[in-house]
């Protein structure tokens, strides 16, 4: 017997044990033991053939109707799928309280075969429903019966809840414990398993976590590690959001002129497939390379544009950075009536969004206008909320970034505030190289 017939028949003992509402131990006895009874319904490949035979003789399944059963179970199976795969569509497009109610409906146990798909369909649902809590305890569950499952590692359903958990995790500002999730997902991933886009989901996230977290070269890394494979990729979304990051992390790294090739690629591809988050983000990009090259009217229009650019995938907290970019162009023009028109906007944005990344990068170039014009005593209290929000999150290279600019704004004013903002300084960057494995003594 191999190991899916194995499995479909420990799923028919089990749906007759509980049809006839027998426990394990009810059917134990001195020759099969309650372990090895559960081994059995789960498919577990090393229980001796024997022992099967005596547990169908036991509850009176004729081994002749075995395969008339299984074909019956298997077309179940089928239809259970098929309605599945009605329930992430119509999340998809959507209609998640109507998903969730089909979904319970259906009424599967922890013991059936497809009980991880069916938590982590329920975590995706409420996860699209900002229910983070709930999303993760159904991922969790997922993960849970996945490990346990003998056959689980062919649905690839382990690594795709690690993938979730990761972005619940992100969504609550938690990049480092994203990361983490994303790298079980990547280290559980299986090739030749089902679902084999997910791959490339994971390594994209994971290079996005990296990014926010200022480690350039890393997520640069990884992008470069899956770019050969981008016409695999499935989902425009996916594809396009790769060309977003290579450019994004090549221009943080200074390599301006292959930036703009990357970006302008990636714009062509995102405008003829009409992938508007997608315009929107590359857009950005650009916009911050022609300001890295000092192109002023050109980044304005960039950004200008981005402001035209609507989608639901373009929430209030991302119209921030367009804000804060065009109050940065205008502050180095010296407009600077424009330039906190733009970073007032920003701020209010970041404070109604989701994403604490966005309010920072606001605060602290606020910051930036009120010390650059000798306004040090409106400075110092927009730096001191990026301190605390950065160290809240685990933003270190910002919170480095803003008790820099205390100090600067120290210097000359308070000796003593000046000491304790490079001690401050001296405390993060330890803690990056420990978060890093590479501190030496």
């Amino acid at each position: 017997m191999n190991p899916l017939e194995l499995k479909e028949v420990g799923e028919i003992i089990r749906k007759v044990r509980k049809e006839r509402g027998l426990r394990l131990e009810d059917l134990a006895d001195d020759q099969i033991s309650p372990a090895t009874i559960s081994n059995i319904e789960r498919g577990v490949p090393h229980v001796r053939p024997d022992k099967v035979t005596y547990l169908l003789k036991k509850l009176d399944i004729p081994l002749d109707k075995l395969p008339e059963i299984i074909n019956g179970e298997q077309r179940e199976l089928e239809d259970l799928r098929l309605r599945l795969l009605i329930v992430e569509t119509l999340s998809d497009v959507g209609q998640n309280d109507e998903a969730l109610e089909q979904l319970e409906s259906l009424g599967i146990e922890d013991s059936h075969l497809l009980a991880p798909a069916a938590y982590f369909l329920r975590g995706k649902i409420l996860f699209r429903k900002k229910k983070w809590r709930q999303a993760e305890r159904a991922f969790t569950n997922g993960i849970r019966l996945s490990e346990h499952h003998p056959h689980g590692d062919r649905s690839n359903m382990l690594s795709t809840c690690y993938l979730m958990l990761g972005l619940c995790s992100y969504h609550q500002n938690n990049l480092e414990k994203a990361l983490e999730y994303t790298e079980n997902g990547i280290n559980t991933f299986h090739p030749d398993g089902e679902r084999p886009y997910t791959i490339y989901t994971l390594l994209r996230n994971k290079a996005i976590y990296l990014e926010r977290m200022g480690r350039v070269v890393e997520g640069l890394k990884v992008v470069e590690q899956v770019w050969e494979d981008l016409p695999k990729i499935p989902q425009m979304e996916t594809c396009l959001s790769l060309y977003w990051l290579k450019a994004e992390l090549l221009r943080r790294s200074g390599v301006l002129d292959d930036a703009m090739e990357v970006c302008m690629e990636g714009l062509h591809i995102a405008r003829i497939n009409k992938e508007y988050g997608s315009l929107f983000d590359l857009w950005m990009v650009l916009g911050s390379i022609y300001m890295e090259k000092g192109e002023w009217e050109k980044a304005e229009a960039c950004f200008r544009l981005t402001m035209g650019i609507r989608s639901d995938e373009i929430r209030e907290d991302r119209i921030a950075a367009t804000y804060t970019q065009l109050g940065l162009l205008y502050m180095h023009q010296k407009k600077w009536e424009e330039s906190k028109k733009f970073l007032s906007k920003a701020i209010q944005c970041g404070e109604e969004g989701n994403d604490v990344r966005y309010l920072i990068a606001a605060l602290i170039s606020m910051g930036d206008f009120y010390r650059i014009q000798d306004r040090i005593d409106d400075a110092i209290p927009l730096y001191r909320r990026v301190t605390e929000l950065s160290k809240k999150f685990n933003f270190r290279e910002r919170e480095y970034e803003a008790w820099y600019r205390l100090a600067q704004c120290y210097e000359k004013k308070d000796e003593k505030e000046f000491q304790r903002c490079t001690v401050n300084m001296y405390k993060v960057q330890e803690h990056v190289h420990e978060q890093r494995g590479r501190w030496l003594q």
